[in-house]
């Protein structure tokens, strides 16, 4: 893989990278995951994933879990790092070469990422230690032992020496290294997982991720010395395969602002990227937490994207989740309608839009028209693009707005956050990512200051945005040919639900203006304007909820526990918002 900065003669990124967690192992422990158990371990899946990369663009495949090994290759010296029988792990390691040397075929990498301080269950069961492995607990302190180091380090050789079509591993610096600092996790790459490389029989690349930490926990914070200590170990790494290191934009909420305004741990330096790198490159991960129900696509945005972000040392990029695998399709009410086997399926024109682009940045829009004429028909392309382009702003302004952190702190579009449904009493309070935003709290002090406020974006000229978007969407559908069922369809009517999103958005943001202003300077007849505003918002979710609900069966979501997704579901909550008004 040639890391070299993107050129006008050579616009397109060299690292165009889908990222695609395993349900074994898996960062995070929920049914979300686990029902992909068997859709993942079928061959079958991964050719059609992998033929789809093709016509996407998309040239690497990231397969991350906490420890992939016992699934993938454990070494001959510890037996008792896994507990399958020789027949079972010679059926995954079957399914591994396979899926690798399809990969190769068409011209895409494969990548294998993990994480520290973990071993197998089995192995903790054996030697009674890092007893946090035995439920994949991966915050706390790490058993740093000579065992585990060897293990560990034996663990990375014997994985690169079984398969010889993978061609990189990626490392994370944070989970279960609580109690280390920066240079003393960047100690323990040295000496347990490059040590590794460099002891396999041949060279593989290496995917270094940033510490994510400055302090001595896995919580995660930034500071420019700690940045520092992860450039240093960056350009002093020797291993034959190349170096590169992957960075979070906007953490874990990469559809939200094309700035750069957060990375996992709070607000980035440019230690990084300042001065260009020589030794090593970066990729921007471009996480997806917001909507995993609903259809979108935005060229605009990945162009902008691309545009502020493709600086001198970047090779690529990388989208995906952390909570959604585009493994089987379990959204779709089965027997609604004659639908794709695969969640990436659904979602086709989300991948085709950045690997595209990514490929190629100057790629025009009649390339995705094209695309979508030769799927739904002809004269369909136009203005589904159209409709796409307008309403995708809809979960854009609401991350922007509500601001976010890691992955369970924002679901855009179910307007969920950590603590639950974002209430009017949230949205007052909010304070959003933009720096030239107003929240409705200072909005509200600060309007009589005419100067002032004609600086910023306020929630009042949000709101007007988010109307007018919705507005230009619903004319582009009104000269839309009615679609006889099928898969267009389902797309207009995920258009039509971000239209009623949207509204919903847009009418609550003046309700929030209202009871603001009611609590804050008493004026008269606020709290009825807010009552009034508050209740056509929630007719929208009445809308939304109703457009859904025939279509889509409520999901198990990692944001909310234990309880099922649906925006049907939601309409307690939605309503209960009232309280607000007189709080």
């Amino acid at each position: 893989m040639t890391h070299n900065t993107p050129t006008p003669t050579s616009p397109g990124f060299p690292v165009r990278a889908l990222k695609v967690n395993l349900p074994w192992a898996s960062y995070r422990q929920h049914a979300s995951l686990d029902l992909h158990d068997s859709t993942l371990r079928d061959p079958l899946y991964w050719e059609k994933l992998l033929d789809f990369m093709v016509d996407c663009r998309l040239n690497l495949l990231s397969l991350w879990s906490l420890h992939p090994f016992p699934w993938m290759a454990m070494p001959p010296d510890f037996p008792e790092g896994h507990d399958f029988t020789g027949e079972e792990m010679a059926g995954w390691q079957s399914l591994w070469s396979r899926v690798f040397a399809m990969a190769h075929e068409r011209g895409i990498q494969t990548y294998v990422f993990f994480w520290n301080i973990f071993v197998s269950q089995s192995f903790a069961r054996a030697h009674g230690i890092a007893d946090y492995c035995l439920n994949w607990d991966y915050i706390g302190d790490g058993d740093t032992s000579d065992l585990v180091r060897d293990y560990n380090r034996a663990c990375v050789r014997t994985l690169i020496d079984t398969y010889p079509d993978l061609d990189g591993l990626g490392l994370a610096m944070s989970e279960r290294m609580g109690g280390m600092s920066p240079a003393e996790r960047a100690e323990w790459v040295e000496d347990v997982t490059i040590a590794g490389i460099n002891q396999a029989k041949r060279s593989v690349d290496l995917c270094l991720r940033i510490p994510h930490s400055a302090g001595l926990n896995n919580g995660g914070s930034t500071s420019a010395d700690s940045e520092a200590l992860g450039r240093d170990l960056l350009e002093r790494v020797r291993i034959q395969g190349k170096v590169w290191t992957e960075i979070k934009f906007n953490w874990s909420h990469g559809h939200s602002t094309p700035h750069l305004r957060k990375i996992h741990g709070g607000p980035p330096s440019d230690t990084f990227w300042k001065p260009p790198p020589e030794k090593y490159s970066i990729g921007w991960m471009v996480r997806n937490e917001d909507f995993f129900v609903l259809r979108w696509a935005s060229p605009g945005y990945v162009r902008e994207h691309i545009r502020l972000n493709g600086i001198p040392g970047v090779c690529g990029y990388f989208i995906g989740s952390e909570c959604h695998i585009p493994g089987k399709d379990y959204i779709s009410r089965p027997g609604f309608h004659e639908g794709p086997r695969y969640a990436f399926e659904r979602n086709w024109l989300f991948y085709e839009v950045w690997g595209r682009l990514l490929a190629d940045p100057d790629t025009p829009d009649e390339t995705f028209e094209d695309l979508i004429d030769r799927r739904h028909g002809s004269g369909t392309g136009k203005p589904l693009l159209a409709a796409y382009e307008s309403c995708s702003l809809v979960p854009l302004r609401i991350a922007c707005f509500l601001n976010y952190t890691w992955d369970h702190t924002l679901y855009a579009e179910g307007f969920l956050i950590q603590h639950g449904f974002a209430t009017l009493d949230d949205l007052i309070v909010a304070r959003p990512i933009e720096p030239d935003w107003l929240s409705v709290e200072a909005f509200v002090r600060q309007e009589a200051n005419a100067p002032s406020v004609a600086q910023k974006f306020t929630p009042i000229l949000l709101a007007k945005e988010l109307d007018d978007a919705m507005d230009r969407t619903l004319e582009i559908l009104k000269s839309f040919p009615e679609p006889n069922g099928g898969d267009l369809a389902e797309e207009i009517a995920d258009i039509h639900a971000w239209i009623h999103l949207g509204r919903y958005f847009a009418d609550k943001l003046r309700a929030a203006v209202h009871l603001a202003r009611h609590r804050i300077h008493g004026a008269p007849g606020e709290r009825d304007l807010a009552a009034e505003n508050l209740e056509t918002a929630i007719q929208h979710w009445r809308h939304l909820a109703e457009n859904t609900a025939e279509r889509y069966q409520p999901i198990p979501l990692q944001i909310l526990g234990d309880r099922l997704f649906s925006w049907q579901d939601l309409l307690p909550d939605v309503e209960r918002d009232r309280v607000c008004l007189d709080a």
